[in-house]
């Protein structure tokens, strides 16, 4: 058996996870690595742990429930709570199982409200995917998700129907279930690139999230990304994620090559993974 090609293959991977913490650490972040396998108690499982465990491998062990990593971001807010990391800058390496699959990440969280540093945070991100990796990031989509809590009451935010009519962009069954004055319905009828100019002259209450996409959106075009777009209609994965989030992608794919936004750890934080796979790599 000839293993040439594959010693190459596995010393690129272990060189490009090199780079990454190098640059990252030259940039006075503070580097972490944990262990794959996480430990609940059966008595603390947040909303948002019980609805991912249906896409984790777990297991159980006495009183204690037993899973593989899936997530970065749930990890890291975890470990800081724990041992009350001061370190406000933080840069990671390291497999996710998500989903019945296996991931490599590479990613980075900043834990400051402060929204200029944010934007530094990313484009510290940006830069590594663009020089180290030699990938060209030809779109990006910015969402913000306090939109629909402004948009929607809590009971029609919390039903299931609606949530997947939305994920859908099922407007004319969004139009018979929440009537056509509402006003995602009145936003939803509006062509994509109207939206959000529509959002800011028609919903005052919008001003903020609205305002802080605009703001966003100019940064992401400083990074000479050819598209950028926003969402407005797009729901977290996770109650935690509070404000802009965002989604990077190469030409040719289906799947975001980069993923992250603002979120509550408690404090307002930010944080960006790349997602790695065989092509990308």
């Amino acid at each position: 058996m000839h293993f040439d090609q594959n010693n190459q293959k596995i010393l690129k991977k272990k060189k490009k996870e090199w780079e990454f913490l190098h640059h990252f650490n030259q940039l006075n972040y503070d580097l972490l690595d944990l262990s794959i396998l996480e430990e609940f108690q059966w008595d603390s499982l947040s909303p948002d742990d019980l609805k991912t465990m249906t896409n984790r491998y777990t297991w159980q062990s006495n009183d204690m429930l037993l899973s593989l990593r899936s997530d970065w971001t749930d990890a890291i807010v975890r470990y800081r709570k724990k041992y009350k990391l001061q370190t406000d800058k933080i840069a990671y390496s390291g497999p996710v199982y998500p989903y019945n699959e296996e991931r490599m990440q590479f990613g980075m969280e900043i834990f400051s409200q402060d929204v200029v540093r944010q934007q530094a945070a990313m484009k510290d991100l940006l830069a590594f995917i663009k020089q180290n990796l030699e990938q060209k990031l030809s779109v990006a989509v910015i969402s913000h998700y306090s939109l629909l809590k402004k948009m929607l009451s809590k009971d029609e935010l919390e039903d299931q129907d609606i949530r997947n009519l939305l994920r859908e962009r099922n407007l004319d069954k969004l139009k018979d279930k929440l009537g056509g004055s509402h006003p995602v319905v009145l936003l939803m009828s509006q062509p994509v690139l109207d939206q959000l100019e529509y959002a800011r002259a028609h919903f005052p209450d919008l001003k903020e999230p609205v305002e802080a996409i605009i703001d966003w959106t100019a940064q992401l075009e400083k990074e000479n990304i050819p598209t950028v777009y926003s969402d407005l209609f797009s729901l977290p994965a996770q109650s935690y994620y509070k404000g802009i989030f965002l989604q990077f992608y190469t030409d040719h794919v289906v799947e975001p090559v980069i993923t992250g936004g603002q979120y509550s750890s408690p404090s307002k934080a930010f944080g960006m993974a790349i997602n790695l796979g065989e092509n990308n790599y």
